[in-house]
C-alpha cells in the first residue's frame, strides 16, 4: 500500500469500527453491527426457516421409520422399491434437513450483508448531501460577487441570470440528494423490520478503505494473506464449493443417484428400462455437478478481478484527492498574494471537494465488492 493510503486511515476510525452504539428515545443511533443484530432479531424469515427445519426433521424421522418397515418383495420391482425406501429415502431426507439448516445460516448471512450494503448506501448518500451543500455555498458566494459586479456595470443581465440559475439548479440538486437519503433511510428501516416513521436513524460508522492484505496476482495464482495464513485461489474456490447451497444440493443429488445406480445394478440388467433411465439420471447428475463447480470457480475469479480493479480505483482516487489538495493549497497562497481572484480560489476548493467525494465513492464501491467476494467463501 502506498503512503497516501496510510495517511487517511489514522484520520478515520479503523475499518468501519463497530464501537460507538447508542439510542435516544425512538431515535436509532447505532453502528452497523448493532443494526445487523436488530435485523436478525426482527427477521420473520428466521421464524419461517425454523418451521422448515422442524418439518424436515419430521420428514427424516418418518423416512427412518419407513426404512424399518418394508413390504414383502416377491418381484424385482418390489425389491428395488424396498431398497430405495431403505437406503435412498433416509439419505435424501437427511440431506434435505442439512440443506435447510444451511439455508437458514445463508439467509442470516445475506440479511447481515444487505444491512451492511444499505448502511453504506446511506453513508455515501450523506457524503453527496454534504458535497451539494458545500457546492451551493460556493455558488451563493459567486452569486453575491456577480450581483456586485452587475451593480458596478461589469457584467451583463445574462451573466447575472446564469449565476442565479446555477444557485437555483444546485438547490434542486441538494433537495434531490436529501430526498434520496430519506428514501434510503426508509428502505433501511424496512430491512430492519421497524416502524416506517419519521424518527431519525443514523449509521455511526465511517467509509474506510480496507484493502485485502498482501495480495499478489499473476497469471495462474492469487495469494490472499490474512491473520489465518495464506490462502491460494484454489483453497478459496474449494471453500466456495463447501459454502455454496447449490453445490451442496447437486452433490447430494449425485450421491443419491449413485446409490440408486448401485441398487439398480444388483437387480436389473443393462437392457432394462429402469437401468437405462437411472444411468441417464446419473450422467445428468454428474453433469450438473460439473456445471455448478465451473460456475462457482468462474464467479470467484471474476469477483476477485472486480475487487482488484476496484482497489486500483481507490488508489487512483486517493492520489487524485492528494493532487487537488496540493493545488488548493497553492491557490490559497496565490490568493493571499493577490495573484488570483476569489472566484478562482472557489473553483479550486470545489475541485478538491469533488475529489474527496470521488474518493469516498471509490471506497464505497470497493467495500461492496469486497463483501460480495468474501460472501462467496467465508463462513
Amino acid at each position: 500500500m502506498n503512503k497516501k493510503i496510510k495517511v487517511i486511515i489514522p484520520v478515520i476510525a479503523l475499518a468501519l469500527s463497530l464501537t460507538t452504539v447508542w439510542a435516544v428515545g425512538n431515535e436509532m443511533f447505532l453502528n452497523i453491527e448493532k443494526f445487523q443484530d436488530m435485523a436478525l432479531k426482527n427477521s420473520r424469515q428466521s421464524k419461517i426457516d425454523d418451521l422448515q427445519i422442524e418439518s424436515k426433521e419430521n420428514a427424516l424421522e418418518e423416512a427412518e421409520k419407513d426404512a424399518k418397515f418394508l413390504s414383502s418383495s416377491t418381484t424385482r420391482t418390489q425389491k428395488y422399491n424396498n431398497e430405495i425406501q431403505k437406503k435412498v429415502d433416509p439419505f435424501r431426507a437427511k440431506a434435505d434437513l442439512e440443506y435447510t439448516k444451511r439455508e437458514k445460516d445463508i439467509n442470516e448471512e445475506n440479511l447481515k450483508r444487505e444491512v451492511y450494503k444499505k448502511a453504506l448506501d446511506i453513508l455515501i448518500q450523506e457524503k453527496e448531501v454534504e458535497l451539494e451543500k458545500e457546492k451551493l455555498k460556493i455558488l451563493e458566494e459567486k452569486l453575491k460577487m456577480a450581483e456586485t459586479r452587475y451593480n458596478e456595470g461589469k457584467i451583463t443581465d445574462n451573466d447575472l441570470y446564469n449565476a442565479r440559475f446555477a444557485v437555483s439548479s444546485k438547490t434542486i440538486d441538494l433537495d434531490k440528494a436529501k430526498k434520496n437519503l430519506e428514501i434510503l433511510e426508509l428502505e433501511f428501516k424496512g430491512l430492519l423490520n421497524v416502524d416506517l416513521d419519521n424518527s431519525p436513524i443514523k449509521v455511526e460508522d465511517q467509509l474506510v478503505f480496507e484493502p485485502v492484505k498482501d495480495i499478489n496476482m499473476d497469471v495462474d495464482m492469487i495469494v490472499l494473506k490474512n491473520a489465518e495464513g495464506i490462502l491460494s485461489i484454489d483453497t478459496v474456490i474449494e471453500e466456495a464449493y463447501e459454502k455454496s447451497l447449490e453445490f451442496f444440493k447437486v452433490k447430494k443429488d449425485l450421491e443419491a443417484q449413485e446409490m440408486i445406480m448401485e441398487i439398480t445394478k444388483d437387480i436389473f440388467e443393462e437392457k432394462h428400462p429402469t437401468y437405462r433411465d437411472n444411468m441417464l439420471a446419473l450422467e445428468i447428475a454428474q453433469l450438473n455437478l460439473e456445471n455448478v463447480r465451473t460456475s462457482i470457480e468462474v464467479q470467484v475469479r471474476n469477483k476477485y478481478n472486480e475487487l482488484k480493479t476496484s482497489e486500483e480505483n481507490v488508489n487512483l482516487a486517493i492520489q487524485w484527492e492528494d493532487i487537488q489538495k496540493k493545488k488548493l493549497e497553492g491557490e490559497e497562497l496565490k490568493f493571499e498574494k493577490g495573484m488570483i481572484s476569489r472566484e478562482q480560489l472557489l473553483d479550486a476548493k470545489e475541485a478538491y471537494m469533488e475529489a474527496c467525494y470521488d474518493k469516498y465513492t471509490a471506497i464505497y464501491n470497493y467495500n461492496i465488492i469486497k463483501s460480495e467476494f468474501e460472501a462467496l467463501y467465508k463462513k
